[in-house]
């Protein structure tokens, strides 16, 4: 009898459809044993050290993770900064905000999902690295409404999903700040802008917009930056979201993108919000770097 392979389901259960675990969890568990893999479900509690002891002690073959993408980072960096080695990752994206879901084409149907583990290959996926020890997949931001994916009310999230971050999003547009943003680009090209807006991306998706730099690629190596520049006209900002959804970004000159292995970010003097993968995170001095071949992901 060939060996059977061991799948361990890490599910969030705050995230915003967590109950499709639960309720589902006899078709996942008996459609995994019919290609010879077996499944323990684990349900994260809020330090994540049992987690980390698991892995760390006992071989799993593969490493589902279910909820949104602050969920999926918090897990691998806990990962990364115990040394230990990733599995190869399924994706189950039941989050309020599933932007590397998105990119990596998942589809919102829990059938899809098992399919990705029983009949595809997992792919080699980059990712960002914060100081070292910190994993994003899919953003890290700081800015104009950067603060919205963690600053809308859980309930509204769980009600009224994607909508809810928009309609949040409309009192940012009223108060818009400005800021000297300072980057080094693979320790030698500076970048000085003003600006309301900058993130590093992975993919062409963030913050519920779809394709936003239609050429980037989830296994190059390299993070793609998107600067959103001082706006003199507040006339022009439905004209900059307009691009921004349509991933019109060459003609319009308040946006600039840019490529990099590594960057380097200095802490913006002026108050301003940061987001990592749509969870809180700090305005300070980072170093980001994406890591190539280390993480594989079904998809």
């Amino acid at each position: 009898m060939e060996k059977l392979k061991k799948a361990i389901l890490v599910y969030n259960p705050k995230s915003g459809n967590a109950n499709m675990i639960l309720s589902n969890f006899d078709l996942i568990t008996t459609k995994l044993l019919g290609k010879g893999i077996t499944l323990t479900l684990y349900s994260i509690n809020q330090n994540y050290d049992l987690l980390t002891e698991i892995l760390k002690n006992e071989k799993y073959d593969i490493l589902i993770l279910s909820g949104g993408d602050g969920t999926l980072s918090r897990c691998l960096s806990e990962l990364y900064s115990k040394n230990i080695e990733f599995p190869e990752v399924a994706i189950f994206p039941t989050g309020t905000s599933n932007d590397f879901a998105k990119a990596l084409k998942i589809e919102e149907n829990i059938e899809k999902w098992i399919e990705k583990i029983t009949d595809k290959t997992a792919k080699n996926i980059d990712f960002g690295l914060i100081n070292g020890k910190t994993v994003f997949l899919s953003s890290y931001a700081g800015g104009l409404f950067t603060k919205i994916s963690y600053n809308t009310d859980k309930t509204l999230k769980k009600t009224f999903g994607k909508i809810a971050y928009y309609i949040n999003g409309l009192g940012e547009l009223t108060n818009i700040k400005t800021f000297d943003l300072d980057i080094v680009l693979d320790g030698n090209e500076k970048v000085k802008e003003k600006a309301i807006l900058y993130a590093i991306l992975n993919g062409k998706s963030v913050g519920g917009f779809e394709n936003v730099i239609d050429e980037a690629s989830m296994n190059d190596g390299f993070m793609d930056i998107l600067i959103v520049k001082n706006i003199d006209n507040p006339l022009d900002i439905p004209k900059i979201l307009i691009d921004l959804m349509n991933s019109n970004l060459t003609n319009n000159d308040y946006i600039r993108t840019l490529q990099a292995k590594n960057c380097e970010i200095k802490k913006v003097t002026e108050e301003i919000d940061v987001s990592i993968d749509g969870e809180e995170g700090e305005n300070a001095d980072v170093t980001i770097e994406f890591i190539s071949g280390k993480l594989k992901v079904f998809c």
